[in-house]
């Protein structure tokens, strides 16, 4: 089980997915001057040290700290540090979107809440497949072009080889 690093921050591996809630895992990065950044950024006591296993949800990266790979996978980029939603006396910032934050009525129950900040990320990851799915389309129709396009050139090359064979033998037979 990974459990976030960030102190007033409950999510953990048991409770949120990837797939779920959108939430992702991070470990703390290798390099020495990185983590220590890293464990700065954490706001806990002076000698928390992070262990190997110490990891930092997505819900403390700003989507600028995100890339997506060549294969639609988002990848926290190599420069990023933990700095949202870190202290509980921070304003509470929209994570992983540009959109604003999720309407709260003062009526609404702690259940209505996760509820309604579960609905923003699955839009976001619809919207995100969504994307994905335009590409692979795109992609499917450049291939299809090209495809016929080296259909065409294989039946032109056969031709000329025909041709050229033709043109062999009945040189052969005018010379004897």
């Amino acid at each position: 089980m990974v459990c976030c690093a960030v102190s007033n921050c409950k999510n953990t591996s048991v409770k949120t997915s990837k797939n779920k809630d959108g939430i992702t895992f991070h470990r703390f990065p290798r390099d020495k001057e990185r983590r220590r950044q890293w464990e700065r950024a954490m706001n806990r006591e002076e000698e928390w040290r992070s262990s190997p296993f110490s990891a930092v949800c997505s819900e403390h990266f700003g989507c600028t700290d995100f890339y997506l790979t060549d294969s639609g996978l988002r990848r926290l980029s190599v420069n990023a540090v933990p700095c949202i939603n870190i202290s509980p006396c921070q304003e509470p910032v929209p994570t992983i979107s540009r959109l604003p934050p999720v309407y709260i009525d003062p009526s609404d129950t702690e259940e209505v809440i996760k509820l309604k900040n579960k609905v923003r990320r699955l839009e976001m990851i619809a919207e995100s497949r969504k994307h994905k799915l335009n590409l692979v389309w795109q992609s499917r129709r450049r291939l299809k072009k090209k495809l016929e396009c080296m259909k065409c050139m294989v039946k032109h090359l056969i031709k000329i080889k025909d041709s050229t064979s033709l043109a062999e033998q009945y040189n052969c037979e005018v010379s004897h």
